[in-house]
């Protein structure tokens, strides 16, 4: 066989390669867009639920205190709470508007960095939701418990108050990617609902590997 014919064939044989490659790289785009799009459309569904039953929460809380305004413990402990779950619900709707902003087909690299903003404040969502726990211990509060309550039963309404500020304010600090390494942190993490983004962006993750490893 001449050189000339050899080099033919190892010619034939570069383009099938390549096509192969390409075609490759093209059944792994579409398989994982779709993966991270089922992902995307489940991270949506939860959201639209957490909004309908932000505002529901919201509304009969708001129900509760204009029914109650004489009793001021109630209210200001009631009202923190709404602000808490407006706030959040405020940030569900904003994470809507966010997906949908997220297009893999036009860039895998952009669409990361979407859903790595999205997932950074949604953890933030729960961790800022973790500190109204404390006004959960002081809502009952009235005028007459503060006039004849006696000190030891506000000696133990202080500890309960201040171990729930300080679980609270722990939690809120702890509660972060930099401390994901640690095991109860990552499954808290993953309970807030951040695994969702994270599968779909190992699915986009494998893309770009691919991409490398041709280059």
């Amino acid at each position: 066989m001449e050189e000339q014919d050899i080099k033919r064939l190892w010619s034939s044989f570069d383009a099938q390669l390549e096509r192969s490659l390409a075609l490759n790289l093209k059944m792994l785009k579409e398989l994982q867009t779709q993966k991270a799009e089922h992902k995307l459309r489940s991270f949506r569904r939860n959201q639209v639920t957490g909004v309908v039953l932000g505002v529901i929460w919201i509304a009969f809380l708001v129900f509760l205190l204009v029914n109650t305004l004489h009793n001021i413990y109630f209210v200001i402990s009631v009202g923190f709470i709404i602000l808490f779950n407006v706030f959040a619900t405020a940030a569900y709707i904003r994470h809507l508007v966010m997906l949908s902003e997220v297009n893999i087909e036009d860039s895998v690299t952009e669409s990361q960095r979407k859903i790595t903003k999205i997932q950074s404040s949604f953890n933030n969502i729960g961790r800022i939701l973790i500190l109204q726990t404390p006004f959960y211990c002081t809502f009952w509060y009235n005028d007459d418990l503060v006039a004849n309550a006696g000190p030891g039963f506000w000696l133990i309404q202080l500890v309960i108050v201040s171990f729930f500020t300080f679980i609270s304010v722990f939690l809120f600090k702890k509660l972060t990617y930099k401390n994901v390494h640690i095991k109860w942190v990552k499954a808290a993490l993953e309970s807030f609902g951040g695994k969702t983004l994270t599968k779909a962006m190992e699915f986009l993750d494998e893309i770009e590997a691919y991409k490398t490893e041709r280059s």
